[in-house]
């Protein structure tokens, strides 16, 4: 993986909506897991460079951010695994 300091906010934020969409619709328990971790590595850099990045669960947290992710996210998409 990239050293995350070295990617652009933008691109973290669609690393992010990628890894989501990706450990919501995987079929495997690997493949989930993996993306759920991308994402909270992603949700602490950006947090780190001051975005606000709501908690997120795939059964949980601000279903209107998820949703927002849904709408940019892409399956297997760059940043995911």
């Amino acid at each position: 993986m990239s050293d995350l300091k070295t990617v652009s906010t933008d691109e973290l934020h669609q690393w992010l909506a990628n890894a989501f969409v990706t450990a919501s619709r995987a079929l495997g328990h690997g493949k989930t897991a993996s993306n759920e971790w991308k994402v909270g590595q992603y949700r602490e850099e950006l947090s780190s460079r001051g975005e606000h990045v709501p908690e997120l669960g795939l059964f949980d947290g601000d279903e209107q951010y998820k949703q927002q992710l849904y709408e940019r996210g892409v399956f297997n998409g760059p940043g995911s695994q």
